[in-house]
């Protein structure tokens, strides 16, 4: 029912009122920031959340590596018998060095029982650990025939691993990252710096370091 107290020019300006083009331009503006700010705020959170999960994957296989690292070279130059003359840090395969660390020692029998008889000619009695970089991964190398054939596998994932590297302290407590007399290392630094790579990647450039001071118990 039309309104009798309304002049009719007013009646027909209500009755026909609605957005008019500026107005619409503005609420879409408005809405578009809003989704635009929202669908940000979702893409920063997937990118956070995706490089502390990379960081935490990363970060636990170093420290798994280390701990392996540190108990094989604790055993480097175990040698009950006194006989197997090979036991002790070795040039074979990288060779030990400021990149890489090779060792032997004498703990299993020919069966692959946990007994020394005499020798370093069993399974994985010659062990190395060395950096790929090429790959950018921590690469584990073993022979069980005293270094004549040597297999490897990778402890880390490719690209996650920035630098490997050691430092020896001598029986004169003398640091070098080279030692030339083998037999005089006494202790092992080792020091991992790790990344993430991959997508976002680019969102940690500064690589983040374990370090480890180790003394072998039979050198």
């Amino acid at each position: 029912m039309k309104p009798t107290h309304l002049h009719p020019a007013i009646y027909f300006r209500l009755k026909n009122s609605g957005f008019t083009l500026i107005e619409l331009l503005v609420a879409v503006a408005i809405s578009s920031i809003v989704l635009l700010a929202i669908g940000q705020f979702f893409i920063s959170t997937n990118r956070t959340n995706t490089v502390q999960e990379k960081i935490a994957a990363t970060q636990q296989d170093i420290r798994a590596t280390m701990e392996m690292m540190t108990r094989d070279i604790r055993m480097a130059g175990l040698d009950p018998s006194g006989n197997a003359g090979n036991a002790g840090f070795i040039s074979a395969s990288n060779g030990t060095n400021q990149n890489s660390i090779a060792f032997a020692y004498d703990y299993y029998d020919g069966a692959g029982n946990p007994e020394s008889d005499e020798d370093c000619n069993d399974i994985r009695e010659y062990v190395c650990y060395s950096y790929d970089a090429v790959n950018e991964r921590i690469m584990y190398n073993w022979s069980s025939d005293g270094g004549a054939n040597w297999s490897s596998r990778a402890l880390t994932g490719n690209g996650t691993i920035d630098s490997l590297t050691f430092q020896y302290t001598l029986s004169s407590g003398s640091p070098t990252g080279n030692p030339g007399n083998l037999s005089n290392i006494r202790e092992v630094e080792i020091t991992i710096c790790g990344k993430i790579s991959g997508a976002y990647g680019e969102d940690l450039q500064n690589p983040y370091c374990f370090t480890n001071h180790i003394k072998p118990r039979n050198m």
